[in-house]
């Protein structure tokens, strides 16, 4: 019954899609007692002088902003998986996929800084994709590395997986020397800036530490349980399902569409590699939950029975829901 209800795009699927964000979203409002998040220690200069002032310490005003935050991600998302082509019809689903996918942790439903780097990383994905076809790419490349250059001014480790988008453009055969070059000077403009700021306040020391301090710091490991590894475990077998069935189901669309979801699986590979080291933690489930949308998505979507759509948005729903009630 879900499924039918956000398998399409109109306004009643768009309602019921943002009520299920709203729903997932209420054990924050309710349950949350403790506000501050623990993936934000040390703090990018902006979170410090801009974000944490304002949303930081009120476990309302951040709950509110989290949410925002996840249903802008979302609605790119899914605007951006309809816009080329990846699913065969107009759907909410990619929307509600992700929103399930990435709130299963209160720690991580929790205002932190990776949640505004998301947001700009799959702004910055898109740029990407738009640059096929075009004269210049690396207009849209420079684009595309400056969303992901400010994104990492409040979550510095994104810079380690700004070198996806290296992969992306090889895949999507833009990648010539222009464009490599634009990627790099994107990248480097926003941190020009900051740089900048920090010169004409003689404090240059201050930046390279507290940019040191940001990409060497453990972000805090989580205390895994039984169900926390049954959950993952769960996980990691639906993406690696869902990623073999999709590849047969991709042969019948677009070169474009084909080439898009290569980029996801592979961006989905070198963020699991990139979990493996001792940099990230569970707080790189936003992220995850990103890549992994369009590949589950897909498949849902490409199931030729009904019944068998609903059996697995209802797995997924199960899923999530026992998520919320025994992870945190």
């Amino acid at each position: 019954m879900i499924l039918r209800a956000v398998h399409n795009t109109r306004i009643s699927a768009f309602v019921v899609s943002f009520f299920i964000l709203i729903l997932l979203w209420l054990r924050l409002f309710l349950l949350n007692t403790v506000h501050i998040t623990t993936f934000n220690n040390p703090s990018m200069p902006l979170w410090e002088t801009i974000i944490e002032p304002l949303f930081g310490y009120s476990k309302y005003y951040s709950a509110v902003l989290s949410l925002i935050l996840t249903f802008f991600i979302a609605f790119s998302l899914n605007r951006i998986i309809l816009k080329f082509g990846l699913l065969q019809r107009q759907s909410m689903l990619p929307f509600v996929i992700f929103s399930l996918l990435s709130c299963a942790f209160l720690s991580v439903q929790k205002l932190n800084p990776i949640w505004i780097f998301t947001l700009f990383f799959i702004l910055g994905i898109e740029q990407i994709f738009l640059a096929v076809g075009k004269q210049k790419p690396q207009v849209n490349c420079f684009n595309a590395s400056l969303l992901v250059g400010i994104g990492a001014l409040f979550y510095a480790k994104g810079v380690f997986l700004f070198v996806v988008f290296f992969v992306i453009v090889a895949i999507l055969r833009v990648a010539n020397f222009k464009s490599i070059i634009a990627l790099l000077l994107g990248l480097m403009f926003p941190f020009l800036i900051q740089f900048s700021i920090y010169y004409f306040t003689d404090n240059v020391i201050g930046f390279f530490i507290g940019f040191e301090e940001n990409i060497l710091s453990n972000s805090g490991q989580y205390n895994h349980g039984t169900f926390s590894r049954i959950y993952f475990g769960v996980m990691i077998f639906f993406n690696v399902i869902s990623i073999i069935l999709s590849f047969r189901y991709m042969q019948s669309r677009k070169i474009l569409a084909r080439r898009c979801f290569r980029c996801f699986t592979w961006i989905m590979f070198l963020i699991c590699a990139a979990i493996l080291t001792p940099f990230f933690a569970t707080e790189i489930i936003p992220v995850i939950a990103l890549i992994s949308t369009p590949i589950v998505s897909l498949w849902i979507d490409s199931m030729r029975k009904i019944y068998f759509q609903e059996i697995v948005t209802t797995f997924l729903i199960v899923v999530t829901i026992l998520g919320q009630i025994f992870l945190n």
